[in-house]
């Protein structure tokens, strides 16, 4: 998708949730297996600083993530993320019930994925958007490709495009 940046500042100016995939969006996609605790990943100081912007400046924040780890867990924890789905095979499902809980409308959400099973969430929510590493078919679905690598500014440079574009929450 193509947008010109008045489309996308209205796009973000309405939102009051924003959710992340986890492994190729918050990271960079490798997972270390570490025999004493299992699987983890790394994730950038920045973009969980980008993240507690967006919570401090009043937007919700979510997790929907296939996959399911100790270090995920603990980060999502770190970062005062109370909406977090685990092991999702059906994102979309999680969503709705997300929406239900918050009583927000799919394009008042955002949605931050890598893969093309994301496509579905990605397609639903009002802005969304992608790491430059996503595939050809994810990137050009999105409202938005971040410039920065996945784990390493990706994030953080969405949640900042979103601060500077958002209204201001009352």
């Amino acid at each position: 998708m193509n947008f010109d940046l008045e489309s996308l500042k209205a796009r973000v100016s309405q939102l009051s949730l924003m959710i992340f995939d986890i492994d190729g969006t918050l990271t960079d996609g490798k997972l270390f297996w570490v025999p004493s605790s299992g699987w983890t990943q790394v994730y950038s100081v920045r973009d969980g600083m980008g993240i507690k912007l967006l919570q401090e400046r009043g937007l919700e924040v979510a997790a929907i993530s296939g996959g399911d780890s100790l270090s995920a867990q603990m980060r999502m924890q770190s970062l005062g993320i109370k909406h977090v789905h685990f092991g999702s095979v059906d994102k979309m499902a999680h969503f709705g019930k997300l929406l239900a809980l918050l009583n927000v409308s799919a394009e008042h959400c955002g949605y931050m994925g890598d893969e093309v099973v994301d496509l579905p969430l990605l397609k639903a929510v009002g802005f969304s958007a992608a790491p430059p590493e996503a595939p050809d078919e994810v990137r050009a679905a999105v409202h938005y490709v971040a410039q920065r690598p996945a784990g390493a500014g990706a994030a953080r440079e969405v949640c900042e495009f979103i601060l500077k574009h958002r209204r201001p929450s009352t």
